[in-house]
């Protein structure tokens, strides 16, 4: 039983702030946090400005490029200047250090492609979130304090983001009953601008109310939530446990059968490493109470067990790199693989209780492979532009310097690895890079899509793909296209010119080639395929009558999607094939095709492809003969 101490805690605690206490903590925040907020306001009035402005959608998407980043950046800067107690001067320094670092950033991506720019992104916000993360303890050995701050703020953040869903679901609901029940028209658009001033704006402002201001009592805190540990020793330990022997398992039986690691490893690695990893933290601060001193031994086990792992993914990344070379994302993997790979040696063979190593390191990480000739993206750009070099030199297609058409066949492989190098660089660098293999200018007369070297958007870049292996002498091969073991899947165009169907009697709508059976004029009529020969077969009363390849169509179809965009539909007169026999006709018009390539793709003298039809639906016309 309670006594009354308690029973007045328990009322403290469930007593409701005042509006004058949230008018008090929010006027608060904003003092000690204003370029946060400042942030918070510009990206919630860019998201606001957006749909249907008469503003620049680049220049407003630039502001919610920037403004976003700009909300973690200026939390760290404050909360180390409040750590460390610098005076004003110094703060609105590093504040004007940050704000030049951010139009930097918002004049560097007018010159970024799509994928570029997301990447990017995605690589300082995470530098910029682990700065919050970390650099309030940077230097300060409070390793409690460290875990405790992270602990809030995480919980404060999913507070936040469960508080700003339930607000902006009942202010939707509530505009969408003004519509309804006054016929008060709210356009679709003022729902996407509601979120915007939610997420950004009440979601900011009501997080950072909740970040403590006294960072080192926090060190002093000795309270532990029991669900982390139920989630940290009896969910996520034993799991990582069970896949850290399915992965030593797959290894061992790797050096027995030889067989190279698959590409699938690389996911189970992460997933593996991750869990273990926030398995560790969870129990970080409970690991030297005499019932938990396991937790010591499972970790510097765990980490010895990630090391062979870690060794097959690296492993599995290179055969791909060794393949298709360095693209950011396999650029990524490698950098996250080292570093783990460092983070597992480090705590297996020290008996550091240093946590901050993990977030400090991935920050710097992220910082440093952003810009430069070591970045992701000027190594992936110098990569797949060897790549290409090779490909053509091997195909004698560049000679001393020079592009030439080629001198003998090229294979369909060749010619898909050759597309698909040029279409990443139209898609993520642009053309720079081979400009000097062309006739002076005759690159820009032939890549004319671009206006020039840049990188375009991606329903641009088969095209200019498409144009500049017509210049190089080859039919472009897109991603879409299957090769040997690669599926096909063909649709007819239903906006193209109508098909001529005279001289039939009858048709057959959209069937598939199941066998079903009609009655003309009394006999019984039916359609199958027939899986040996590749075609379908006409049945009168039975008997077969006429059959009717598909293999040419099929042909014709792959010929005519690979110069195109992928899920283009195919037109019907090439989805169509005829046959006569006696006075009986009849033309099956493909409405869609399935199926896979199981011979070569793009055959030579004396070969023939091979394919097999997994789903087929037509119409059916025919004369009614005898």
């Amino acid at each position: 039983m309670g006594g009354p101490g308690r029973t007045n805690a328990y009322i403290e605690i469930m007593r409701l702030p005042s509006i004058e206490q949230l008018v008090r903590v929010g006027r608060t925040s904003a003092g000690r946090f204003p370029l946060v907020l400042l942030s918070a306001a510009i990206a919630a009035a860019a998201g606001v400005l957006l749909p249907e402005s008469s503003l620049d959608d680049d220049m407003l998407t630039g502001f919610l490029y920037v403004a976003t980043l700009g909300i973690p950046l200026f939390l760290a800067i404050d909360l180390v200047a409040e750590r460390r107690g610098t005076s004003d001067r110094t703060r609105w320094i590093a504040r004007l250090a940050a704000i030049t670092l951010l139009v930097a950033v918002y004049i560097g991506r007018l010159s970024w492609s799509e994928p570029v720019e997301l990447l990017r992104y995605v690589q300082l916000s995470v530098a910029f979130h682990l700065l919050v993360a970390v650099s309030p303890y940077l230097g300060v050995r409070e390793w409690n304090g460290f875990w405790q701050y992270n602990r809030t703020i995480l919980l404060r953040f999913l507070m936040a983001a469960v508080f700003s869903v339930v607000l902006y679901v009942g202010l939707a609901i509530a505009l969408l009953a003004v519509d309804n029940l006054l016929g008060v028209d709210v356009q679709a658009e003022t729902y996407f601008r509601l979120w915007c001033v939610i997420a950004f704006l009440f979601n900011t402002w009501f997080f950072i109310s909740g970040i403590p201001d006294d960072l080192e009592a926090l060190d002093r805190r000795t309270d532990y939530p029991p669900a982390l540990k139920v989630l940290g020793q009896y969910i996520l330990s034993p799991l990582v446990t069970v896949y850290l022997l399915i992965i030593t398992a797959y290894l061992v039986r790797i050096l027995v059968t030889r067989v190279w690691p698959s590409g699938w490893i690389g996911y189970l690695v992460s997933s593996v490493a991750a869990a273990g990893i926030l398995s560790l933290l969870l129990l970080y601060p409970i690991e030297e109470r005499e019932e938990n001193r396991w937790v010591r031994s499972y970790a510097r086990w765990f980490y010895f067990g990630l090391i062979p792992a870690n060794a097959m993914l690296l492993l599995a990344i290179w055969k791909r790199i060794q393949q298709y070379a360095v693209t950011e994302p396999r650029y990524f993997l490698v950098i996250l693989s080292l570093w783990l790979a460092g983070i597992s040696l480090f705590y297996a063979f020290s008996r550091s209780r240093n946590i901050k190593v993990i977030p400090a390191t991935l920050a710097i990480l992220a910082v440093v492979t952003f810009a430069g000739p070591w970045s992701a993206y000027a190594v992936s750009r110098r990569s797949q532009t060897a790549r290409l070099e090779n490909l053509l030199e091997r195909n004698g297609m560049l000679v001393e310097g020079g592009v030439r058409t080629p001198p003998s066949e090229v294979s369909f492989d060749d010619r898909r690895e050759i597309s698909a190098v040029l279409r990443y660089l139209a898609e993520n660098h642009g053309t720079a890079s081979i400009e000097s293999w062309f006739p002076e200018g005759r690159l820009a007369e032939v890549d004319t899509i671009a206006g020039g070297s840049e990188p375009t958007e991606r329903r641009h870049a088969d095209e200019r793909a498409a144009l500049i292996t017509a210049e190089l002498g080859l039919d472009y091969v897109g991603s879409w296209t299957p090769g040997e073991g690669g599926g096909f899947n063909f649709s007819v165009d239903w906006d193209g010119p109508p098909l001529r169907i005279s001289g039939y009697d009858f048709v057959v709508r959209d069937r598939s080639t199941l066998g079903d059976t009609v009655r003309v004029e009394g006999l019984p009529v039916a359609f199958a395929y027939d899986e040996d020969v590749l075609a379908v077969v006409m049945l009168r009363d039975g008997e077969e009558v006429l059959s009717l390849s598909l293999t040419q169509l099929i042909e014709r179809a792959l010929d005519y999607a690979r110069s195109r965009p992928p899920n283009t539909r195919i037109p019907a007169e090439l989805l169509t094939v005829e046959g006569e026999i006696e006075d009986l006709r009849i033309a099956v018009s493909v409405t869609s095709i399935h199926g896979v390539v199981d011979g070569p793709a793009d055959p030579v003298d004396g070969e023939v492809s091979a394919f097999r039809v997994t789903r087929l639906h037509a119409d059916y016309f025919f004369s009614a003969g005898p």
